[in-house]
């Protein structure tokens, strides 16, 4: 097993300034951000942000499907096209929409139907194949020796966590529809808006946890040590939460959408799955650094 980064002694000498709590953290987030730099991460994040893009239509649906199951689909489409919106603008959330719907048709024809779901699948499941290879490598994980193997285990990887993510968005809505309900009978109460803001927070923050530990714990070769992958999970969780706010105040004061034109809707869009993988793939080099420090032994900040 690799050892974890060492940081240098500058930063050791700095952090035994730092109250004692605090270097176990702090030793781990700057440890996770070398690794995150050594390993290319903005490059792996770049190639990854492409294959989603051509994979969001499909992924969608399939989640938009499973939800539908219990909500009806147009209940289901509606809410997550809702929660799209608000984090990347109306214009560019109508561009996704659109995407879903042009892949909604149904075919006509037993065959022109098992050929569009077959593509459904292929492009839905096809950007776990990158996800893989990046989280690997973040990892330090020795890639399947099995070319064939490999891509079929990401491939059905890929199809379990699409089918997850659609039961976890009926979780969402069920915690989220309860919350609204909730404050709809007390609309005067400040106090309880208040409260029910951060519960609110703290169920999104849970859900998107499950969501990143999943693909954390599940999609790379080796699987991590389950505390390790609960770190870099919650720390993507949080991020993802704090960055949706600020990407969101970014892109209405750069004005980003207007300046690129017409490409204007994908380049938020890009923007954004960009960011998200940079998030995940923090996320990967905490979890780790987190699981790798368990065998590793490495200079304390006291030392």
């Amino acid at each position: 097993m690799a050892s974890p980064p060492v940081l240098p002694p500058a930063v050791l000498r700095a952090l035994r300034h730092l109250p004692a709590p605090l270097h176990p953290p702090l030793t781990l987030l700057m440890r996770a951000g070398m690794r995150w730099m050594d390993e290319g991460a903005p490059q792996l994040g770049a190639a990854l942000a492409f294959y989603t893009m051509f994979a969001m239509a499909p992924l969608l649906l399939i989640a938009i499907s499973v939800a539908g199951a219990v909500f009806g689909v147009e209940a289901a489409r509606g809410q997550i096209v809702h929660e799209i919106q608000g984090v990347v603008g109306k214009e560019a959330a109508k561009s996704i929409e659109a995407m879903v719907e042009s892949a909604w048709r149904h075919p006509d024809g037993l065959q022109a139907a098992l050929i569009g779901g077959l593509t459904l699948l292929l492009g839905a499941t096809g950007v776990f194949t990158e996800l893989r290879r990046a989280l690997n490598r973040i990892m330090h994980v020795e890639p399947d020796t099995s070319a064939l193997g490999a891509l079929v285990k990401a491939r059905l990887t890929g199809l379990a966590l699409v089918m997850g993510f659609g039961f976890l968005a009926i979780v969402s809505l069920l915690l989220s529809a309860a919350l609204q309900a909730f404050s709809a009978l007390m609309p005067g109460a400040v106090v309880l808006g208040t409260v029910l803001t951060l519960l609110e927070f703290a169920v999104s923050t849970a859900v998107l946890g499950l969501a990143f530990g999943a693909l954390l714990r599940w999609v790379p070769d080796r699987a991590p040590r389950s505390g390790a992958v609960f770190a870099g999970a919650l720390t993507c969780a949080v991020m993802f939460n704090l960055g949706k706010f600020l990407i969101g105040l970014y892109l209405s004061r750069a004005s980003v959408a207007s300046s690129y034109g017409a490409a204007g809707s994908f380049v938020v869009v890009m923007l954004w799955v960009y960011y998200t993988g940079q998030i995940l793939l923090f996320g990967a080099a905490i979890t780790a650094d987190a699981s790798e420090a368990r065998g590793a032994s490495a200079p304390s900040p006291s030392a």
